[in-house]
């Protein structure tokens, strides 16, 4: 039909043409080469012209073909939607799965909303604190401790109130402790300086009430505070001047006694060394004072330490001369 059409176009087409245009014929009635030229190009024309409006035509039905077959338009949305492999879609409808039976739950459970009354405290979580030992019972320690510093023992310094070593001293002698071993968690130091302690000191420690001390500030206050030798210094002088050993009194108490009392004089008003060496053997009877003048010893350890052998010597002789009379 559509040709027909055409045909009858072209023929229609080239009688106006030609009608128009008497000169294209010849004498003869005839056209020539020229004229048959110029027609078949106004006839390739005509063609082509209807063959662009064939295919517009298609193209145009084609458009409302898919328009009418699909509910998105234009077509790119419809090539663009990237198609659902099989396992997306699989693993989509185990998500949609979940998600609904998730809302079932909920539903049927809906939370219970917290209701909090005006003025109620908020409930807040106080952790429960360790259990510490009996040795640490003064302390107050923390729920996590930190470790010792490794192999203390062996060089934290002691203090048992004799030997003469000052509660200052000690105090002291622990803080370059600190510093040498890099201490620095307080729930260490308080517990190094409760291990330093040892005899009367420690049974002192040990009946202090419970969770008194919560750093090393506080401790060192209790501690000096019970035994620093607290006395007016020239009646320390007089009380050195006056040292004598008692007759039950042992020679090793009343060398740590005498220590003490020579250590805690400020050095403007203690005697020297050497001064001391003289006054240490009045504090006994004659026989001990002319033996121990008699060996003249160089340093006060050595002193007392024959002190103490003297104070052997004369207990067993005493024991043989009274097994003798027996």
């Amino acid at each position: 039909m559509l040709v027909g059409r055409d045909q009858t176009l072209q023929s229609q087409f080239i009688h106006s043409a030609t009608r128009h245009h008497p000169h294209n014929k010849d004498s003869t009635g005839e056209m020539n080469p020229k004229q048959m030229y110029e027609q078949i190009k106004l006839l390739t024309c005509v063609i082509v012209h209807e063959i662009m409006f064939f295919l517009i035509h298609k193209i145009l039905l084609c458009i409302l073909y898919f328009k009418d077959n699909f509910h998105s338009f234009p077509l790119k949305d419809v090539v663009e939607k990237p198609s659902c492999t099989l396992e997306q879609q699989s693993s989509s409808a185990v998500e949609d799965y979940h998600k609904a039976k998730e809302e079932t739950k909920i539903k049927a459970n809906p939370p219970i909303p917290v209701q909090i009354k005006p003025n109620q405290p908020i409930p807040v979580h106080i952790p429960v604190p360790r259990k510490v030992p009996d040795r640490y019972k003064p302390l107050i320690l923390p729920p996590m401790l930190n470790p010792l510093p490794k192999d203390h023992p062996e060089y934290l310094p002691r203090f048992d109130g004799e030997n003469g070593v000052t509660a200052q001293k000690h105090i002291q002698a622990f803080e370059d402790y600190l510093n040498i071993f890099e201490v620095d968690h307080e729930d260490d130091s308080i517990r190094l300086f409760a291990l330093s302690l040892q005899g009367e000191v420690m049974t002192w420690f040990k009946t202090l009430p419970e969770a008194r001390i919560p750093n090393l500030q506080q401790f060192s206050k209790l501690f000096l505070d019970r035994w620093m030798i607290k006395v007016n210094f020239l009646l320390l002088n007089e009380e050195y001047n006056q040292l004598k050993r008692f007759p039950d009194e042992s020679v090793q108490r009343f060398s740590d006694k005498f220590n003490q009392i020579y250590h805690s004089m400020p050095l403007n008003i203690r005697p020297p060394p050497d001064l001391a060496l003289l006054h240490y053997p009045r504090a006994f009877d004659a026989e001990i004072e002319f033996r121990l003048r008699e060996r003249s010893p160089s340093t006060m350890k050595q002193m007392q330490d024959m002190a103490v052998d003297m104070e052997a010597n004369l207990k067993m002789r005493d024991e043989q001369r009274k097994a003798e009379q027996e």
